[in-house]
Parts: structure tokens; C-alpha cells; sequence
């Protein structure tokens, strides 16, 4: 095969490419507001102006400026004018070295081709004497055949001083800075999208940033209108909340964790746990780096508002539109995060109140989107894998990612579950309060009511007749009469009240104590409903299988096959034994004698839920030991509920499997010991080799519906009752204690129980 060289191209634009990197990349005018301010943080201004002036029957220009270090020709040709630079990739911070560059893809200048039809740059930098103006009309771009290249923008050498009729630009040759005229806006900027722009900008530079060293001014002027200035800042609502969660995870992958009740000026807090006993089965550091996290709890308190001078409504209106829990990089934020709609619940924090729509002082509170205000910090330099799309809209969705969003979820459940037990408390004293109120107006009633009757009682001042007297006595007697009556009804009808509430409290812990006991039989279905179905299939196959090898000896004439029906039948009454064992603790489960308080073995109920899941021990290779300290197995009894003692076994054991899914198979174990403390308390200790408790944990997994079991995208996949359901049993129905540690003698969770020995 011969060949020869003809030519040599470049690959070439056309001119729409700027359209379709502008326009129509991004998303709306006020994100491509959003970048240009960028391009002003990059260049360490401290400060950029906004103005609008906008007419109804004339062209209306926007105004950005700012005082930045500027450019000079050769910046503004090489990298102002020259599309996707990779100079904010290879150089990290700005020229002043105190800021971390926000932009990396050098496109966000083309998203002024959404906004306007001509662009008016002027800019300069402190040493130069003159400014350089840039001219650029986008139209030139629109129903065109030319390459990029050939279409050529003009550039003008511009004497000082530079006014023009919005105002100063350049007056001497100490200032700089850059100032881009947007003249003929495209979009028409009613007062609605206006505030749009304003909630944008004010929460673009995160207000949890301590060094505020820029600032944000925005302005709109109508025809024959004041100008209305505005500094964006958020900073004051902060002051507005009552809890106050701040974390931090450092280079070397610790967690750091502090939760603030400011009403109550109490705090909590857990310094440096290692991540990989902070969050089990997620490697020994983050994969996304480390930063910082800041949440605060703003539910709307109308006293306080008035303390702040804040309308409701505005209040409302603020936490609508930035609610959630934002991403910053580098003290920018990264959209839609924290968007009160679509992707912006990026946490589904809406969804998870709606699945729990409870007040906060009733189990199972979730808190809502639109009471938090939060903010993740993370920077270019030590979080590179949480990389933007390309169309600026989020973060990559890579493992970081989903990990980060497991560690966010994570710390909301932390302060869900302190904020819960705050506010039942405060419900809880409150009570007294209340009671105490009511008795001191019953007291103030009953005052009233005997001064009454003593001024009626009291002789007149004056002559009565003795008829008259007569009377008035025979009325008193009757009015006395009548009160007793009433006050014996009265506490007729609080005592019937009192019994009735008494026979429903106790038909209603019945029928908790029943669904509880059903949960556990749910929890015990759900993971053993795949070995079930595994015997049940295998049972039918073989039974198939022996009928063809019948109907084959019958069609052939030939001896029937008796081994191997044999060895068939076998494996089916093994499948069916499995089946048998696992229906009869469940229906045995619901019968009465099991709800009956009586004298119980608990080693004996141990051995009976673990012969139930010898199939399942041999298959996933856990074995399991019963131990004895100074009591002998017959002595462990209790006196209680058969049916409470089974689901303890069940919710433990089950866990201890999901524990030990991601162990080597080799050391899978499960160690139950019995003892006892002075032959009054039975001690049992329950631990297993799996991955253990997560660092501070250790009390809030008996809360009900929280649960450490997750999916790869942080949700919980457990239903969060097995250990609340074992506390329950224990502390209520057997008069104990339970306790648990994260970490045992084999590498996972102990729990601990203390009972009155029968």
C-alpha cells in the first residue's frame, strides 16, 4: 500500500461555537451573572458594583465594576480574549496569593452573549497611565459561515480621565480595576427577577466566611427613579438560630464535631474521631478531603423576629430561597446546592420530612429544608476529586461525591437526635408548669367561690324581717346542696376518666409491645427472605427432577433410579425442615402463652434462634458461642415475656449478620456470655466480629428509626427499630439496663444488659 502526504489541518471553529458555549451552556442570566463576579474575585477586587439602568423605551445596560488588579493588552488578548485558558489550572491563587482562583475552565466571560447585545470593557492596571477599551457585538456571531477566528473585536488605547454617562471609570493613574458595560440587555429584568439575582448574589460568597474582604453592591435605576442601592449580605440571619452545628475533618481524616444550643448556651462536643471509626466501612480517611461544615437551625420564632426587626413574610421568604445546606468552593458557591427545588435537595431532606412530618419533640422528628441554612467549604486545592460538571451545574457524581453526601446526612441525624431529646425534655418540664398553673386558678376559683358564699352568708347591715332571713337561708342550703352534688359528679367523672385512661394506656402498650414483636419477625423475614426462597426453589427443582427421572424409567422400561431419588428426596426434607423451622417461630411467635409472664431461660432462647439459622451460620460462615461466668446455664432466668426475649435474639443476631457482611468469612463470630453480678443481677454481653459501632454513637442507635445501615448514597436502608425495640423490652418490660460499646475484644459492637435474676 503505498500512501502520500496531501495536507496538514488544524481543527477549526466556527463562530457559533462562542453561542453555544455562552447562551446556551448556561442556565440562566443570573448564573451568568454569578460567573463574571467570579472572574472579579479572581483578579483580589474587594469590592464590585452592579448597576442596572433600565428603560422601558431604550436600550437598558447593566453596569459590572470593580477594583480589581485589571488587565493590560497583553492579558486581555492572551487570556481575556483566548477561550478555555488553562491559566487558572495551572496557577492556583491569585496575584496577591490570598485567594484561591475560582474559575478553571476560562469560559464563564462568553455567558455575556446571554445577557446582552454589546459588550463595553474598559480596563486597567495600577501603573498604567491610560485604559484599554474592548468592543464586542455578539451579533456578529448569529447566521454566520465564518471561522472563530475571523470574526476580530476592536481594542482602543484610552486616555485618562474615562467618564462616561453612568458615571467615573478611570480619573488617575493609581486606580485599576475593570469596568464591562452590558448594553442592550436581553432579558427584561422586572422586579422578580431582579430579587432573583439578589438572592443568588447574596448567598454566593458564603456569609459563614470569616474573612470578609468582598463585598457585593447592587443597584437598579428606572426611568424618572431614585437609584436603590444594596450591600448583599446574609450574615444576620445567622444570628436567628437556635442550634449551631459547625465539623470539620482535617488532612489526616478526623472528624471534629460541636453542636450548639445557643437559647440554652449548652454544647457537645466530640474532637477528632478517626474517620474510619467515625463512619464504618468507608476507608480509613474521606476520599473527598477535608473541610468544613456549618449548619444552623432556624425554625421561625415571631418573638425573636421582632427582637431583629424582621417581617415574617421576609423572614419566610429568605429561608425558601436559600434553605438546605449549600457547597462552597473556595468561599463560591457551587450550584444548584441548596436550591429550593429540583437537584437543589441534593440531601432530600424534603422527602425525609414528609416520610416523618412529626413535631421535634415526637420520635422520629426530621427536620425540614426550610429550617436549616448550611454550608460545606471545600477548596480546588484539597477537595480536586469533587470536580464541576462541565456545565457548572453541580459536582461530578464519583464516589466523593456520594461519600460526602453520606457525611452530611450523617451529621443532620446527629442533630436531629439531640434537638429531639432537648425539645422532649423541655415538653417534659414544661408540664409541672402547667399543671402548677392550673392549680393555682383552681385555687384562685375556689377563693372566689367561698368569699361569694360569705357575703351572701354575712348578716345585712341594716333591719331584715325574720321571713326574709328565713329565705335567704333555705337558699344558701340549696346552693350548698347543689355544689355537692357537683363536686361528687365531678369526681365520679374523674375517677371513670382516670380508669378509662388507665384500661386504654394499657390496651395500647399492648398493642405496641404486639407490633414490636411483629417488627422483629418483619426484621427476621426480610433477612433470611432470600434463604427461604432459596430452599423453596431448590425443594421444587429436586421434586421436579425426581418426577422426570419416574416418568424416564416408565418411558424406557428401565429400573427406576432409587439412589439418586433418595439423595433428591433428602435434599428436599433438608429444604423443607428450614422452612418448617422458620414458620414455627414465627406462628408460635403470635400465640397467647408467649405474651405470658413467666419464668424464662434466656440461654435456652438464645440456642433456639441460632439453631433456627444454622443453615444460614454454615452458608455465610459465622459461627457462635454461649459462655458462662460463676452461673451455671440453668441459673440465667428472668422472669418476663417468652415473645420479648425471641425479638431481642432476633434483632441482635440479624444485626450481627449485617455487620459481619464485609468480613473475612474465617473470622465471623458471634460470643454471647452469661454471668452474674452478687446473684441479684444477671449480666449478659452480647458482641460480635463484624464492623462495630461508629464513634459516638453509642446511645443514640437505640432511638427509634435511627439506624447506621446505609445505601452507597448515604440514605438509610435500615428501618431503625431493632435496637429501640430491644431497649424497650428490657428497660420497660424487664426492669433493666442495656448499654453499648462501639468496639468489643473481636472487632465489633458489644451490648450489655443488667436484669433482676428470677
Amino acid at each position: 500500500m503505498k500512501r502520500e502526504l496531501i495536507d496538514k489541518q488544524p481543527f477549526e471553529f466556527s463562530a457559533r461555537v462562542t453561542l453555544q458555549l455562552g447562551r446556551e451552556s448556561i442556565s440562566s442570566s443570573t448564573v451568568a451573572i454569578s460567573e463574571l463576579i467570579k472572574n472579579s474575585y479572581d483578579a483580589d477586587a474587594k469590592n464590585v458594583d452592579i448597576a442596572f439602568y433600565l428603560r422601558e423605551s431604550a436600550v437598558s445596560t447593566l453596569a459590572i465594576s470593580d477594583d480589581g488588579d485589571g488587565m493590560n493588552l497583553a492579558d486581555l488578548v492572551d487570556k481575556w480574549l483566548t477561550v478555555g485558558t488553562n491559566n487558572k489550572s495551572t496557577k492556583k491563587h491569585t496575584r496577591s496569593k490570598t485567594r484561591i482562583l475560582t474559575g478553571a475552565k476560562g469560559l464563564g466571560r462568553l455567558g455575556i452573549d446571554r445577557l446582552c447585545k454589546k459588550l463595553i470593557l474598559y480596563t486597567k492596571t495600577e501603573n498604567m497611565d491610560h485604559a484599554i477599551q474592548l468592543v464586542i457585538n455578539w451579533n456578529s456571531y448569529e447566521n454566520t459561515d465564518s471561522k472563530l477566528s475571523d470574526i476580530q473585536h476592536e481594542i482602543y488605547k484610552v486616555s485618562l480621565p474615562i467618564k462616561d454617562k453612568y458615571g467615573q471609570v478611570f480619573l488617575k493613574k493609581s486606580d485599576k480595576g475593570t469596568r464591562m458595560l452590558l448594553v442592550g440587555l436581553k432579558d427584561k429584568w422586572h422586579e422578580t427577577l431582579l430579587d432573583s439575582l439578589e438572592n443568588e448574589l447574596r448567598l454566593l460568597i458564603s456569609p459563614f466566611y470569616s474573612k470578609n474582604d468582598f463585598s457585593i453592591n447592587l443597584s437598579s435605576q428606572k426611568t424618572g427613579e431614585e437609584k436603590h442601592l444594596k450591600k448583599l449580605a446574609s450574615e444576620e440571619f445567622l444570628n436567628l438560630a437556635k442550634w449551631e452545628v459547625l465539623v470539620e475533618i482535617d488532612s489526616e481524616g478526623n472528624v471534629s464535631e460541636k453542636y450548639v444550643n445557643r437559647t440554652k448556651k449548652i454544647e457537645k462536643k466530640h474532637e477528632k474521631i478517626p474517620w474510619q471509626k467515625w463512619i464504618k466501612g468507608a476507608g480509613e480517611t474521606p476520599s473527598f478531603g477535608p473541610l468544613e461544615l456549618r449548619i444552623y437551625y432556624i425554625p421561625q420564632d415571631t418573638d425573636v423576629l421582632k427582637q431583629v426587626k424582621l417581617k415574617t413574610k421576609d423572614f419566610r421568604r429568605f429561608m425558601h430561597l436559600n434553605r438546605g445546606v449549600r457547597i462552597y468552593r473556595d468561599q463560591f458557591r457551587v450550584r444548584p446546592y441548596g436550591e429550593p427545588s429540583g437537584k437543589g435537595d441534593w440531601l432530600d431532606l424534603g422527602y425525609r420530612k414528609a416520610s416523618n412530618p412529626a413535631a421535634i419533640s415526637r420520635e422520629g422528628w426530621r427536620v425540614g429544608p426550610n429550617q436549616l441554612l448550611g454550608a460545606i467549604l471545600i477548596s480546588r486545592d484539597e477537595n480536586s476529586i469533587l470536580n464541576d460538571q462541565a456545565n457548572r451545574e453541580g459536582i461530578v457524581e464519583n464516589r466523593a461525591f456520594f461519600q460526602l453526601r453520606t457525611f452530611v446526612l450523617k451529621i443532620i441525624n446527629n442533630f436531629e437526635a439531640l434537638a429531639h431529646k432537648d425539645a422532649k425534655e423541655e415538653e417534659f418540664n414544661e408540664l409541672p408548669k402547667s399543671l402548677e398553673i392550673d392549680l393555682e386558678q383552681s385555687n384562685s376559683e375556689a377563693i372566689q367561690a367561698a368569699n361569694n358564699l360569705s357575703t351572701l352568708i354575712r348578716p345585712n347591715a341594716g333591719k331584715s324581717s325574720k321571713k326574709k332571713k328565713e329565705r335567704q337561708r333555705h337558699l344558701i342550703q340549696k346552693r350548698i346542696v347543689e355544689f355537692e352534688k357537683a363536686q361528687k359528679k365531678a369526681e365520679e367523672s374523674q375517677k371513670q376518666l382516670f380508669l378509662a385512661l388507665q384500661q386504654e394506656k394499657r390496651q395500647l402498650q399492648e398493642q405496641k409491645d404486639t407490633l414490636s414483636n411483629l417488627a422483629s419477625l418483619g426484621i427476621l423475614t426480610v433477612c433470611f427472605g432470600h434463604e427461604i426462597r432459596q430452599h423453596t426453589s431448590q425443594a421444587s427443582a429436586n421434586a421436579l427432577e425426581i418426577e422426570d427421572i419416574i416418568t424416564d424409567a416408565q418411558k424406557s422400561g428401565s429400573q427406576l433410579d432409587f439412589p439418586e431419588c433418595q439423595k433428591l428426596s433428602e435434599i428436599i426434607r433438608k429444604n423443607i425442615k428450614y422452612i418448617e423451622r422458620f414458620s414455627q417461630l414465627t406462628l408460635s411467635n403470635i400465640k397467647p402463652d408467649k405474651r405470658k409472664r413467666k419464668k424464662i431461660n434466656i440461654p435456652k432462647v438464645f440456642e433456639y434462634v441460632f439453631s433456627l439459622m444454622e443453615d444460614t451460620f454454615k452458608a455465610t460462615g459465622i459461627e457462635y458461642e454461649l459462655s458462662y461466668e460463676n452461673i451455671s446455664r440453668n441459673d440465667v432466668n428472668v422472669h418476663a415475656f417468652e415473645i420479648d426475649w425471641e425479638s431481642i435474639a432476633i434483632n441482635l443476631i440479624t444485626n450481627s449478620i449485617w455487620a459481619m457482611e464485609n468480613t473475612p468469612k474465617k473470622n465471623r463470630l458471634i460470643q454471647v456470655d452469661f454471668g452474674t453480678i452478687d446473684k441479684k443481677v444477671i449480666e449478659i454481653k452480647f458482641r460480635d466480629s463484624g464492623l462495630g459501632l461508629e464513634a459516638g454513637t453509642e446511645e443514640q442507635i437505640f432511638l427509634p428509626m435511627n439506624s447506621n445501615k446505609r445505601d452507597q448514597h448515604g440514605n438509610i436502608i435500615g428501618t431503625g427499630m431493632g435496637l429501640s425495640i430491644i431497649k424497650n423490652h428490657i428497660e420497660e418490660h424487664n426492669s433493666g439496663e442495656v448499654s453499648a460499646t462501639a468496639t468489643s475484644s473481636i472487632g465489633g459492637a458489644e451490648f450489655t444488659f443488667k436484669l433482676p435474676a428470677s
